[in-house]
């Protein structure tokens, strides 16, 4: 999707919030529509490799969510990204932190669920990537579809990322395939 049609998309979406309608609200992802969790905020995407962008914080704290996608073959696999996003964690003892990983389905496609929680310096690269920030959660769900993965993420204060990860599992499972 060109950027100018993101925009408009995110724009469309940002009325619909506004208007009321969080909860019957989808957005186009490659050749789905994925429901969006009432409460988040569709952003405009900040680069080209984000199809979709969301704040999702709460009361809680700071949140927030996007949806990548890196082409048929890009991205690298599943068990590198893994690796690259424990890199950038420390867990509470101050050790490097161990992924919490979990095999399925979503949308009759194959799907890994991945949680990190403890210090997280979130980057692009392997490892950390500055000294990072405390008591922060990630959370993806990489779905595993024909026209490449999807990485969904959900990033932020922990107690923000718990209170929001049940409707972004509900979000990833409800992904339905556009008319």
């Amino acid at each position: 999707m060109s950027a100018p049609l993101r925009l408009a998309a995110a724009l469309v979406a940002a009325a619909a919030l506004a208007a009321g309608a969080a909860s019957t609200l989808s957005v186009r992802v490659l050749d789905w529509m994925l429901p969006v969790p009432a409460g988040w905020t569709p952003q405009v995407p900040s680069s080209e490799m984000r199809l979709a962008q969301f704040t999702a914080g709460s009361k809680e704290g700071n949140a927030d969510a996007a949806v990548f996608h890196f082409g048929l073959a890009g991205g690298g696999s599943v068990q590198a990204n893994i690796d690259r996003w424990a890199s950038q964690f420390l867990d509470d003892a101050g050790k490097p932190a161990r992924a919490a990983v979990e095999k399925g389905t979503a949308s009759g496609m194959p799907v890994t669920w991945v949680a990190l929680d403890g210090r997280y310096a979130r980057g692009v690269g392997t490892g950390p990537q500055g000294a990072g920030a405390a008591n922060q959660s990630l959370r993806v769900a990489v779905l595993e579809t024909p026209k490449g993965n999807l990485f969904f993420q959900l990033w932020g204060d922990r107690a923000a990322v718990a209170r929001q990860e049940g409707p972004f599992r509900l979000m990833v499972q409800g992904l339905k395939r556009a008319p």
